[in-house]
């Protein structure tokens, strides 16, 4: 069934167009996800696209070079379960992707969007509400509930849905310490942990080699405690550290966890973290001083 999303943002609704034909169950997903708030973030490398963390996790179906999608495509990003829209021809990405369907609003209003928010992250955070079109959108999300302690599994989770739900306080308290290199040298350490540690997990999960269960275990225990080293022992997130902890607990527990069940967790818990760290971090001026910097000592060895 085709229909269409609404993307409330920056005070104008916006349509993108939906089709089934290319990753029906990746749609599918996302309509069950919907409505929701999302946070938007700029691309670092591949140019021109803004995108938003998502917790769906799917498999690419029938993929696409994301250079051969024309501009205002609508995709999913399976290895990091981002959804995107691009305005222009990327510059350097190579990835493999699902199409969602094609922004239908204002592809000059979009670029200018993302130009401006990009020099401006880390100053600011755009949020947006998604939704079908003839629905209601979300409103602001609420902490909720905390679930009750169970097993490793079911600590991995509530801390995925409490992560999903806002920013952990714990983030908040992390960008306001000071001392040297600090706060940026530990978000930027603390984004990239959380990050590798999804993508390389979700290979695992994904399996597209067939290794055994227990081969794919002992893979995600060396990488869980190599990001609890660093999470903790580097950045000191003592309580990231514990959801990671219970996710080691869990991939070790074969009998209590199913493993795809567990690595799912972590996979989607790693990418909402390293998703509220990438909003403050200020990308587009650290750039910009290293052009100036590598400039002024190209200049200094003449």
């Amino acid at each position: 069934m085709d229909d269409r999303l609404i993307l409330d943002c920056g005070g104008h609704r916006h349509p993108v167009s939906l089709t089934d034909r290319f990753a029906p169950r990746t749609v599918a997903a996302l309509r069950a996800w919907l409505p929701a708030e999302i946070t938007i973030h700029c691309s670092k490398i591949a140019g021109a696209h803004i995108y938003w963390p998502t917790p769906v996790l799917e498999l690419l179906e029938e993929g696409a070079d994301i250079h051969s999608l024309p501009a205002g495509s609508f995709l999913y990003y399976p290895d990091r379960q981002y959804m995107e829209i691009t305005y222009d021809a990327l510059q350097a990405e190579t990835a493999a992707v699902n199409t969602l369907g094609m922004f239908e609003g204002d592809l000059g209003w979009l670029r200018d969007f993302a130009e401006g928010y990009r020099r401006d992250q880390g100053r600011r955070q755009v949020t947006a509400r998604l939704f079908l079109e003839g629905t209601e959108p979300v409103g602001a999300t609420s902490p909720g509930p905390d679930m009750p302690p169970g097993t490793p599994l079911d600590r991995l989770r509530a801390a995925r849905c409490a992560a999903w739900r806002a920013e952990p306080e714990e983030l908040r308290a992390f960008r306001h310490r000071d001392g040297l290199n600090i706060p940026l040298g530990p978000m930027i350490t603390a984004e990239g942990e959380f990050r590798r540690l999804q993508e390389l997990l979700w290979r695992v999960w994904r399996n597209a080699n067939r290794r055994s269960d227990p081969v794919r275990r002992a893979i995600a225990v060396e990488a869980l405690e190599l990001a609890l080293a660093r999470v903790v022992g580097y950045c000191h997130l003592g309580a990231a550290g514990d959801t990671l902890q219970a996710g080691l607990d869990a991939v070790r527990g074969a009998a209590d966890a199913p493993l795809d069940d567990t690595l799912g967790e972590i996979v989607v818990y790693c990418g909402r973290m390293s998703a509220w760290l990438d909003l403050f971090i200020p990308w587009w001026e650290a750039n910009e001083i290293t052009r100036r910097n590598v400039a002024a000592s190209e200049g200094m060895h003449r």
